[in-house]
């Protein structure tokens, strides 16, 4: 028995990118981490099997019905565990096969958008990765399930309950309220929000190293680079005392960097939120991603202050309009979809991600920035295991990934068009002018030093985990 269910707007989107460069790895997610004890690998098959019973989304298969994509939910799961018993592999050959796994294309139509796979060496250490499309998934689902799986797999190896929360509604429902919002009059009211925030303005575009190919690649790579700690710990306490959260200082000193890069007084950059908007969503799997576009106007007296105080009207004006269809935003710009490269409501975007939300015993793995800690959780040691990925989606998506005592900067970026060490600089100048932002944030973004070397420490790319605004 199938069931056909259609697909949110941003699905549908997503699906177009599918099919417009199939093996594109820039919409690939997944979370891996790194188990540091021998594991009962049958259990584990028990425990997939398990967790596509529980959410539907892992029982699901896409294709098209009537010209339009369309979801189709199956009885019974095609995912199976993939496992791969290795010999005494390198660490290098045993991140080469992870990484390989986290970017093999998925046959959409045929076994659907997950894939779990565990490799197990001979000395009891193991690597564990939950993989989707972001047609099905999202960060915040990567998180979900990897509870559900291991507490699941604790499940079967003692024969107890697995103690999951009751799920409640369904991804349909967020399909049912987006279309009831669109066939309302406050669905044109929160259109014409849209255009008057885009209305006279154009997206942030950095100078490129390379030619503009006539389709973007999908493809690219991540520079990270990790925050002084005296950086990050001023950080709650200058946002605090300015009465604006972190994002919005972290966001203003962003757009004054550009500012100074592009020469541009009047931009928009792309803002990835979650529309996870009620406690029933919390343990659904599914995309609940949507795209907002904050401006930034500067004049040659805006302040590192000034910015950051008009990210935080613009958040608090603008939370209401966060269920509006960024895809139709793009449309009624009269814009091409964002594939089509230069024709974009925006070219770069900026996101912060925090563990803060997850059980404190799980949070561990998601902390990338420290990946010699290890947590026990599930009856097993664990320890993270941080995957760069969704290079290329844009000229440039950068990720603050923020700890509980560490800040760092993922830029993901697209490898047609920079060099590294282009984006290497500009992530230096980022952390330059976050310091400048958090000591002296009366300091006027024309006239900041932000070209002086700040002291920058590298760090091994990480895996996104959740929008944080």
């Amino acid at each position: 028995m199938t069931d056909v269910r259609p697909l949110s707007h941003g699905q549908e989107a997503q699906w177009f990118l599918h099919r417009l460069v199939p093996g594109a790895t820039a919409y690939l997610t997944g979370v891996a981490v790194r188990i540091r004890d021998a594991v009962d690998v049958a259990a584990f098959g028990r425990a997939v099997d398990l967790l596509a019973v529980r959410h539907e989304m892992l029982r699901s298969t896409f294709t098209t019905d009537g010209g339009r994509p369309v979801r189709l939910v199956r009885a019974a799961s095609r995912l199976r565990l993939e496992h791969h018993a290795l010999g005494a592999v390198g660490e290098e050959e045993l991140r080469s096969r992870v990484a390989g796994a986290l970017a093999a294309p998925y046959r959409l139509d045929e076994n659907g958008a997950f894939r779990i796979v565990l490799w197990t060496r001979p000395d009891g250490d193991a690597v564990l990765l939950v993989g989707g499309h972001h047609l099905a998934t999202d960060a915040a689902s990567d998180a979900v399930l990897l509870r559900d799986l291991l507490r699941l797999y604790a499940s079967c190896v003692t024969g107890t309950d697995a103690r999951l929360p009751v799920l409640r509604g369904g991804f349909d429902e967020e399909v049912a309220k987006e279309r009831a919002l669109l066939a309302s009059p406050r669905g044109a009211e929160l259109g014409r929000y849209w255009q008057r925030i885009c209305h006279g303005s154009a997206a942030a575009e950095l100078p490129t190293d390379l030619p503009r190919p006539a389709m973007p690649s999908l493809s690219g790579a991540t520079c990270r680079v990790a925050v002084p700690a005296a950086t990050a710990a001023r950080l709650r306490e200058v946002a605090r005392a300015a009465g604006v959260t972190p994002f919005a200082l972290l966001l203003g000193a962003f757009q004054g960097l550009l500012y100074r890069s592009t020469r541009q007084r009047d931009f928009l950059v792309g803002c990835p939120v979650t529309t996870r908007m009620s406690s029933n969503s919390l343990h659904l799997v599914g995309n609940f991603i949507n795209t907002i576009v904050l401006r930034a106007e500067i004049a040659p007296s805006t302040s590192f202050h000034d910015l950051a105080v008009a990210v935080a009207e613009q958040v608090r004006t603008g939370v209401d309009a966060i269920r509006y269809p960024f895809s139709l935003v793009a449309r009624d710009l009269g814009r091409r979809a964002p594939a089509a490269g230069r024709a974009r409501a925006y070219a770069i975007s900026f996101n912060m991600l925090s563990t803060a939300h997850l059980e404190p015993r799980l949070r561990p793995v998601f902390e990338t920035g420290r990946p010699d800690t290890t947590t026990d959780y599930a009856g097993l040691a664990l320890r993270p295991y941080p995957l760069p990925q969704q290079e290329g989606q844009l000229d440039l998506g950068v990720d603050v990934v923020q700890g509980a005592d560490t800040l760092t900067f993922d830029f993901r970026y697209d490898g047609a068009l920079f060099e590294r060490e282009t984006v290497e600089r500009l992530a230096q100048h980022y952390v330059r002018a976050v310091e400048i932002a958090t000591t002296e944030p009366a300091t006027q973004v024309a006239r900041a030093p932000l070209w002086a070397a700040a002291p920058v420490v590298p760090a091994t790319p990480a895996a996104p985990q959740t929008t944080d605004i």
